[in-house]
């Protein structure tokens, strides 16, 4: 919606029709987009929508904030699970059900956002969850956590990855093929971790103050502040974020351009000092087995950059400064990522383990994907009106990061024997 009215915000006969085919979702999307432009046919548009969209407001406002408050109370309540059922091992369910509980929350809420209350889609969801659920906690190790095979372990550790692309699918409203909507889905996260890491910034401090103030009187509430406020708080903070981001969604939207834009070129200065600093150090990476692990980390971290970059970049500029930062950052991340490959591929040689595997099928994708995007950067610098390309690479290739979450949960360990 926000795209067509962009496309058409002086056509005074589309937006009337526009207007007509969803009024809710017109009066949304308009009022979200048309700060930064002004017009006689826009303030037409904000006179006719104003007590309108009040009134809606109001209402969803309250219903929007039940729905919150029950979705945080319920998340919150599974992770104490193990509080109400001492026979269940802590260790064991947070390390299989954490992700999930946490997820979900974030995941049912977008359902709500997005009003999707199509039955088909619900019981795709729910019978995907339901199959998680049952296929992780069945997995080997459950009555000793600390002895789960490398396999099993690299399950674990997707399974977010697979429950963010869950998130990403009912954000698209399950367009999976819809590029505008996978774009507004990276750029949204961006928006939510920067929301959720102030409020849980802001609960720290609430925290280290009430415990403060209630020592000082002689009463002692650390342990059941911890257990139940800040447990049902951290749970809630996604969900919370979320629904700040769609009540003001101007505050974040202008900050995370900022700090894309400040934080490329430093990352990319740390990036060029560490690669040479390596040269001359005395570790190798071929030998340093936590060298290497370190590397990839450094890898993902500058992936993750460039990828919310790129959906930040300000396509009215011409030969965009911040176009060629992206470029070099891609660029230098092909090579580090060319040293991670050479390193695992020599330990592979010594046989295949599977946690060599993951690292390996990773990498690939991750340098396949920087190769697409250096490419599609680089004709953005020579044209402008190529950006659009390098935000449908980036989003298009979410759904190749998908399947091999997939192989990894679900193939890998039965390759592996578990």
């Amino acid at each position: 919606m926000k795209e067509r009215i962009l496309e058409n915000i002086n056509n005074a006969d589309y937006l009337e029709r526009l207007y007509r085919e969803n009024k809710q979702d017109f009066s949304k999307s308009f009022l979200e987009i048309t700060p930064d432009y002004d017009s006689e046919l826009i303030r037409f548009w904000k006179i006719r929508l104003a007590p309108e969209t009040q009134s809606e407001v109001t209402g969803f406002l309250k219903l929007d904030l039940l729905v919150v408050i029950l979705l945080s109370l319920v998340s919150g309540l599974l992770v104490k699970l193990p509080e109400v059922f001492p026979q269940i091992i802590r260790e064991s369910f947070y390390q299989r059900n954490l992700a999930i509980i946490v997820f979900n929350g974030i995941i049912l809420y977008t359902f709500w956002q997005n009003r999707i209350f199509d039955t088909r889609r619900i019981l795709i969801y729910g019978i995907t969850l339901l199959i998680l659920l049952l296929y992780i906690n069945l997995l080997p190790g459950s009555y000793n956590p600390f002895k789960v095979s490398d396999s099993v372990t690299l399950a674990f550790i997707h399974v977010p990855l697979f429950l963010w692309c869950m998130f990403g699918l009912a954000f698209a409203s399950f367009e999976y093929k819809n590029t505008a909507k996978l774009i507004e889905f990276i750029r949204f996260n961006g928006e939510l971790i920067i929301m959720t890491g102030l409020i849980l910034i802001a609960g720290g401090i609430m925290t280290g103050l009430t415990i403060a103030l209630f020592r000082a009187i002689k009463m002692d509430i650390q342990k059941f502040y911890i257990e139940y406020v800040v447990v049902f708080g951290g749970v809630a903070a996604p969900i919370v974020s979320y629904f700040l981001i769609r009540l003001y969604p101007n505050i974040t939207s202008k900050i995370a351009p900022v700090i894309a834009r400040v934080f490329t070129p430093l990352v990319l200065m740390t990036m060029v000092v560490y690669t040479i600093s390596l040269i001359f150090s005395e570790s190798r990476i071929l030998e340093d087995r936590e060298l290497l692990l370190a590397f990839n980390m450094m890898l993902l971290a500058v992936m993750a950059i460039i990828v919310f970059s790129v959906s930040e970049l300000d396509k009215s500029k011409e030969k965009n400064i911040n176009v060629i930062i992206l470029l070099a950052l891609a660029l230098l991340a092909i090579v580090i990522d060319s040293i991670a490959l050479i390193a695992i591929i020599t330990r592979v040689t010594n046989g295949l383990t599977p946690n060599r595997t993951a690292v390996l099928g990773s990498n690939i994708l991750i340098f396949i994907n920087l190769i697409l995007i250096a490419k599609s950067l680089y004709k953005a610098y020579r044209k402008s009106d190529q950006l659009e390309s390098v935000e449908a690479v980036v989003a298009s290739y979410l759904r190749v990061y998908a399947l091999w979450t997939i192989v990894v949960i679900f193939i890998l360990p039965f390759i592996f024997g578990l």
